[in-house]
Formats: C-alpha cells, structure tokens, sequence
C-alpha cells in the first residue's frame, strides 16, 4: 500500500511539471495499455447490461439452418416472413434463426459446430435443424434427432417423412422416422435456403415442438398467416 501511495504521489509530481498536451502525451505512452483495458472493460459491461435489458432471454423458436450459406439467419426474408405469419412478438422472446453451422453429418472426427450443436441439443435449446436430405439422414443415425414415431409429426406429415437407421444398435434396428422432407417448399423454391433437397429433424430435446409446427405450416404455404392459438 505505501509503494502505491509513493508511486502515485512521484506521478503526481511529474504531472504538475508538463504542460497541458505534454500530460496527455506522458499519459498516453505510459498508460495506454491501461486506458485501452478500462474502456474495453466498461464497453463489455455497458454491452452485457443493454443487452440482458433489451434481448428477451427465452425462446419462441430455434432453428439451425445447417450448411447453407444462404440469407436464413435473424432479420433475413425468411425470419421476417415467418414472425409476421407467425404472430410472435420478438420483443417478448426470441425467434433466433442460426445459419452458421457446417458440419458433415458423416464425419465422426472432431467439428466444432458439430459439439455446439450436440450441446445445444442436450441444453434443450435447439428445436430444429434443417439441412440437405440425405445430410439429415446421415445426422439421424447419431442419436441426436427426435424419433418422431407416434407423434403429431409421424401423423400429420406421413408422406414427407426422413428415416434412418440408428448407428447405436441398443436404439433399435429399424428406420426410425427423424425429419420431415421439405424439398418442395418454399424454403427451396421462395427461399433459396438450399437449392435441391432439404428436411428438417426436431432436436432429441426439442422445447418447442408446436412452435416448429408452426414453422413447418409457414414453408409448406403459400405464406399466409400462420395460426398461433
């Protein structure tokens, strides 16, 4: 504490000697690495409070919009197309579209977006994910997809359905229904998402199911209003 005091006390001194610009050069060439620490310090934090204030925590929806790089994510035509169809007010929570993840569904070696999408999905914070068919395909066979067997998906979506076998024979050994094709919709044909075939599996842990209802609703119509009672 006394070395502190004496330090500050010496630059003090040295300070009391210079003149105006001669200060603020000495400051600057001896400080700058501090100046440059304590501004970036205050600017995370200013950024981290505006953003817990103003960006609803929770989600409406979230999609992945895999190995595409096409206009998909927040603000994109298509996110503005399905909030306005959809009724969800963003303000309230999140409709957070992602089209920044690129991974080979049949590359067992390490992928970085592959773990943030494995992570996401164990968090329970990823509804869906879309990608080419065959792509789609290949990621159902690692465990990782709702087995939509027996659910309102299965049912109402009967003739689009994606199946794959699980790689782990203790999740049976039969196709197990895990997307629902979209090749025809307007995510190829209005969107340009993907440019041939494209489906959509839910995450093993999908929060959200009715909300990807919802979405599945939007690109298989003509984009009028989507109902969300």
């Amino acid at each position: 504490m006394e070395a502190l005091k004496h330090w500050y006390q010496s630059e003090r001194r040295k300070l009391r000697t210079l003149s105006r610009r001669a200060k603020a050069e000495y400051i600057w060439q001896y400080y700058k690495l501090w100046i440059i620490g304590i501004v970036s310090l205050l600017s995370l934090i200013v950024y981290v409070t505006v953003h817990r204030l103003t960006v609803p925590a929770d989600n409406w929806l979230y999609i992945t919009f895999a190995n595409t790089y096409a206009e998909a994510g927040n603000g994109s035509e298509l996110w503005r197309g399905f909030v306005d169809a959809s009724g969800y007010d963003v303000r309230e929570k999140n409709v957070y579209f992602n089209n920044s993840c690129y991974f080979d569904p049949s590359d067992t070696g390490y992928n970085a977006y592959y773990t943030y999408f494995v992570a996401y999905v164990e968090a329970g914070t990823l509804d869906a994910i879309a990608m080419e068919r065959d792509d789609l395909a290949l990621l159902g066979t690692r465990g990782r997809l709702l087995d939509l067997s027996g659910t309102e998906f299965a049912t109402r979506y009967a003739d689009r359905l994606v199946y794959a076998v699980p790689a782990n024979p203790d999740y049976g050994t039969e196709p197990l229904p895990i997307g629902v094709d979209l090749s025809d919709t307007r995510l190829v044909a209005d969107f340009h998402i993907y440019e041939s075939s494209c489906a959509l599996g839910l995450s093993a842990n999908c929060p959200h199911p009715d909300a990807v209802a919802r979405f599945l609703d939007y690109v298989l119509s003509d984009g009028a209003e989507v109902n969300v009672s």
